[in-house]
């Protein structure tokens, strides 16, 4: 079967590969649609979080069972699934309490594992998540990111009083804009210097669009959602912020930054990091897709076959920012 492999930073390769074996205990997918995410840039430029090379990329998927090994029971050939890829320890406090997001050990397929960059995925039944056979796979590959724009907005408490501000108009940043829409939000501001990309932010609803932050006091926000994962950025949403504001840290760092705490003693400013997701989130954007309480069909931009990773990857690492949530079919 194709599968593309990460050998190191910048260098990835369609492979041909001996299909995985379905295990008892296991269950083969066959992947319909597979989401190239930002940590997949990070692991493309800099090799982050992968623990051996090479490996099979990719951990946002969704997909149709074809075949379940002896002794499972919870998914049927035929059924339409998504995964839930975070690679956790199992048995620490954390875990235990089905909180795999806070493991100190935490990984995801596709950098720790074998991922689903590929035509098929052998995969833990209870890391399977059955969706609505109505539901095109096309958008449910989406229910992951879906999922980590949710627990976002969970961390960031809205109410209908509470202005929002978005920084970085990427996938995650446009589903959070989404969401933020339905919890709702007391008006939502989206900054991003890409003029395509904030077009698309309008579209989706946001109140107001900018490509450079304000810098009147009276344009400061409760909540500033960072999710562009720069350092420049990082200090403009913590000056955006009133006094009393919520910080909630979406986007991942590729080198360690400084913050001026400060600012956020002065500000009585609070501060919180979203690590992806529970299972419970995963649930909440299988049902948020499958009742068309949200649409997502404007965050996928393009849909290349999987034989052409390489170049989806190189559109997503250039200038050109019109590409927001790329998927591969394999």
């Amino acid at each position: 079967m194709l599968a593309l492999r990460f050998y190191g930073p910048g260098d990835i390769m369609i492979q041909n590969v001996e299909k995985p074996v379905c295990a008892p205990g296991e269950v083969l997918v066959k992947v319909a649609y597979a989401g190239i995410c930002g940590s997949d840039l990070h692991v493309y430029r800099k090799g982050m979080f992968v623990t051996s090379t090479p490996v099979t990329m990719g951990h946002e998927f969704a997909g149709v069972v074809v075949e379940v090994g002896e002794g499972v029971a919870a998914v049927s050939p035929g059924d339409h699934v998504i995964g839930d890829p975070r690679v956790s320890c199992g048995s620490c406090q954390w875990c235990r309490r089905g909180l795999d997001n806070l493991c100190p050990d935490l990984g995801f397929i596709g950098e720790v594992s074998p991922g689903c960059f590929a035509e098929y995925i052998v995969i833990s039944p209870e890391k399977l998540l059955v969706v609505p056979p109505d539901l095109d796979l096309r958008l449910a590959a989406l229910v992951e990111p879906l999922a980590v724009a949710w627990h976002v907005v969970q961390k960031a408490g809205l109410s209908a009083n509470t202005s929002v501000g978005i920084v970085g108009a990427g996938p995650i940043g446009l589903l959070t804009l989404i969401l933020a829409g339905i919890a709702p939000a007391g008006g939502v501001t989206v900054v991003d210097i890409s003029s395509s990309r904030l077009d698309v932010a309008r579209k989706l609803g946001a109140d107001r669009v900018l490509s450079a932050f304000p810098h009147q006091s009276s344009d400061q926000v409760d909540v500033v959602v960072e999710a562009a994962g720069v350092k420049d950025t990082l200090w403009a949403a913590v000056k955006w912020l009133k006094p009393g504001g919520r910080l909630i840290l979406a986007g991942l760092y590729e080198q360690k930054v400084e913050l001026d705490f400060n600012e956020v003693i002065a500000k009585e400013l609070s501060v919180a990091g979203s690590n992806a997701y529970d299972i419970a989130d995963l649930r909440t954007a299988i049902e948020l897709l499958s009742s068309n309480r949200v649409n997502v069909t404007g965050i996928i931009s393009h849909v290349f076959p999987l034989r052409e990773a390489e170049q989806a990857f190189s559109l997503l690492t250039s200038r050109d920012k019109r590409a927001l949530k790329v998927l591969l079919a394999p």
